[in-house]
């Protein structure tokens, strides 16, 4: 280390001292086995190239192959998925539970936002089920053997995919973050507002995630692409199915922004470094920046 002399003494030059490490611990796990419904809690949950395991790997659509979500149907998130092995139950308010057969060989056109690509469609007993519970002309489709979507190019690398997410694998938020905005709000919200896959509680900043580039551990890195952008579901109460209003989505706006819009949370793209990966609550990872 190279070292200056002040007053007889050899003190470090302080641009070359190195940062300290910055840990993150992880506090909650979460995956959305079908897009914009209800949330399956884990103590551990396996990493791969389309983020959690069984991740979004189902999804609504109404009667053109248009992706549905909370936005324009928030009772959405009171369809309660269970997976039992590799099979998918069904609960919902005033329903009987149903189970999603495996076999579905049956593909179909499907569109989110401007990606079209094939997916597996489900049975029709259990279309008539979400259908009946929705009060729409509703199908399941799953992203399988036909399905290919590609990660915005801008941000992957080698032509990486994801499934029906939003637009990347994994969503990342800090718990101070969370705490800050509540305390702009009449009402605090709880984490789960923000639909996240993995939560974190840090020593830094709230909205020091917003400049991380990366997490990491010994078999995986998750890259920090670019902040989460925010939209009407915020408003949504998870545990009610009832939209509350748009003053999250303001604040954010308001009191919050980045480069003018509203985020909370980290997109990330995993890079996972041998086969079978996995992250658990209580888990320390490093914090990129």
């Amino acid at each position: 280390m190279i070292h200056v002399i002040i007053a007889g003494r050899a003190l470090p030059r302080p641009e070359l001292l190195t940062p300290p490490v910055m840990q993150a611990e992880i506090t909650q796990l979460l995956s959305y086995p079908i897009k914009s419904c209800g949330a399956l809690s884990h103590e551990q949950a396996e990493v791969t190239s389309l983020g959690l395991s069984a991740d979004r790997q189902w999804m609504l659509v109404d009667s053109n192959g248009l992706f549905m979500s909370q936005r324009k149907h928030p009772s959405m998130a009171l369809i309660q998925p269970q997976l039992n092995g590799g099979t998918l139950l069904l609960n919902a308010p005033g329903m009987s539970a149903i189970e999603v057969p495996n076999d579905s060989s049956e593909a179909t056109k499907v569109q989110v936002w401007n990606d079209h690509l094939l997916a597996s469609l489900s049975d029709a007993e259990v279309n008539q089920w979400l259908s009946q519970y929705l009060q729409n002309d509703v199908r399941l489709v799953r992203f399988g053997q036909y399905s290919q979507r590609l990660i915005d190019p801008d941000y992957a690398q080698a032509a990486e995919q994801v499934a029906f997410a939003d637009g990347y694998p994994i969503l990342v938020t800090h718990e101070a973050s969370l705490h800050t905005l509540n305390q702009q709000l009449s009402t605090a919200v709880n984490m789960s507002r923000f639909r996240p896959n993995v939560v974190l509680r840090t020593e830094a900043a709230a909205w020091a995630e917003n400049n991380w580039l990366q997490l990491s551990q010994a078999d995986l890195t998750l890259d920090l692409v670019k902040p989460c952008g925010r939209c009407v579901m915020t408003g949504v109460e998870q545990s009610s199915g009832v939209q509350t209003g748009s003053e999250v989505l303001k604040t954010l706006k308001s009191q919050f922004a980045h480069q003018g819009k509203a985020v909370f949370g980290m997109n990330a793209i995993p890079r996972i470094k041998q086969q079978k990966v996995s992250l658990q609550v209580g888990q320390s990872l490093q914090i990129n920046q």
